[in-house]
């Protein structure tokens, strides 16, 4: 699916790692409330609905316990948000892929069904590097 070609480069959304979590943690609603997202222009705000918070709202990752809630608190804390969630683990991107996967697409504008292709070979580099230079490039955003 989605999750491998940003720096969600844990792993790939699998349909059947939502079912799994699903599963292990009953899901469905357990009353939690909706939460009040604050960042109202957020991504976290278009794509986080009542429906999937409910769907969503009590999942725990299996690595560290991290929910939903923990992910989007920014933009229910604050006002200012662009994106507005943080993955906690690996898991997160796909025990919470319908709500990741929407936004990292609509963020990146990139279509659901998107190749990443990586290509480390430095020969196709082109511009005026400096080879004694140190190059990094670290991807921060969703």
């Amino acid at each position: 699916m989605f999750g491998k070609y940003t720096k969600v480069v844990y792993g790939a959304v699998a349909a059947a790692g939502i079912g799994s979590a699903l599963l292990m943690s009953g899901g469905g609603n357990s009353g939690q409330p909706f939460p009040n997202i604050q960042s109202s222009h957020s991504l976290v705000a278009k794509h986080v609905t009542k429906d999937k918070w409910e769907k969503l709202c009590n999942i725990k990752t299996k690595t560290s316990g991290f929910t939903l809630e923990k992910a989007i608190a920014c933009a229910v804390q604050f006002d200012d948000q662009h994106c507005g969630i943080y993955a906690g683990d690996g898991d997160s991107y796909k025990d919470f892929a319908p709500v990741f996967d929407p936004i990292i697409q609509e963020y990146h504008g990139i279509s659901a069904d998107a190749k990443h292709t990586s290509d480390m070979d430095v020969s196709k580099i082109r511009g005026t590097i400096n080879s004694r230079a140190p190059v990094l490039c670290v991807d921060t955003t969703a």
